[in-house]
């Protein structure tokens, strides 16, 4: 299992602390992330060929966030 961490995400010329905790589940890893100011929202590899927003918080979010943790996740975790 890939180890917690913390990573500044850059997005529309702002900064954001991001907390990222993995989490295994029986259908594949998923990445919890939190960043103050956004509700919790998870992320998993998908049919797109890069990590995406899984549930109904991809609609709180600004799809510029999305693509900046998806670029932040692959950097970081890399894709097996």
């Amino acid at each position: 299992m890939p180890r917690n961490f913390s990573v500044t995400v850059h997005y529309d010329k702002l900064r954001v602390l991001a907390v990222v905790l993995p989490h295994m589940r029986k259908d594949g890893l998923y990445y919890e992330v939190n960043i103050s100011g956004f509700p919790r929202f998870f992320m998993t590899w998908s049919a797109l060929g890069r990590y995406d927003v899984v549930g109904e918080e991809a609609n709180e979010l600004p799809y510029s966030l999305v693509l900046a943790v998806s670029d932040m996740l692959e950097k970081e975790v890399g894709r097996k």
